[in-house]
């Protein structure tokens, strides 16, 4: 069961990507958060098909790029987040600089010592790292997306950021008893981030747009 929610979860995390490349103009920071959607998406699926293709040599070899997706891609929410609220020059230079120090914390830290062990969880089969280490990457750019959620909100009346960005971090606390809360959490966090990338509906009515057109249909006549 848990293994065809997860399976679910990263078919919508690829319907979030096709959105986002479809429906909004191929901004950098566009392409960049969808290639963060296609490596988690790929966590997803890989954790989904875990239990078919069972404990060995392919599960294994699928699972490493995991923790280079995650290594190498997730500090790039930072950039993406600099430049949706429109930060001035030396917030970006500071993003750039904490994405740099969150990307080699991750490729030092954490994949020169990468061993992986099979790990049971109800239906499910992933490798996870043996002995892990704490994700100091992941917390700073789970702080640094909250941190612009509250100012999409606070500037654009756009709250889906700081909501699916909240639904991570409550989600990635629960994953430590339930590993794949994570996963969930980072499908919310994605559905959040493309939601606030998409081109806002216009509040205008037919009804107001009738009334704005009557006075030059009378005058017209007139």
């Amino acid at each position: 069961m848990i293994s065809a929610v997860l399976l679910v979860t990263a078919a919508l995390q690829l319907a979030c990507v096709v959105v986002l490349w479809s429906r909004v103009p191929r901004l950098a920071r566009v392409w960049l958060l969808g290639v963060v959607g296609l490596g988690v998406a790929y966590d997803s699926a890989v954790v989904g098909l875990g239990a078919a293709l069972g404990e060995g040599t392919v599960l294994h070899a699928l699972s490493v790029p995991r923790f280079v997706v995650h290594a190498l891609l997730t500090p790039l929410l930072i950039l993406w987040a600099a430049d949706r609220v429109d930060a001035g020059p030396w917030v970006r230079r500071g993003a750039v600089a904490l994405t740099a120090v969150a990307t080699a914390w991750g490729v030092v830290t954490e994949l020169p010592h990468l061993h992986l062990v099979p790990r049971y969880y109800a239906d499910t089969v992933r490798y996870s790292a043996e002995h892990a280490v704490p994700p100091i990457p992941a917390v700073v750019v789970t702080v640094v997306l909250l941190a612009a959620g509250i100012v999409l909100w606070r500037r654009e009346a756009r709250p889906a950021a700081l909501i699916g960005t909240t639904l991570l971090f409550g989600a990635s606390a629960a994953a430590v008893a339930v590993p794949p809360l994570g996963n969930v959490g980072e499908a919310a966090m994605l559905v959040g981030l493309v939601a606030a990338e998409l081109p806002k509906r216009s509040r205008e009515s037919p009804t107001a747009d009738a009334d704005h057109a009557a006075p030059g249909r009378a005058s017209s006549r007139g």
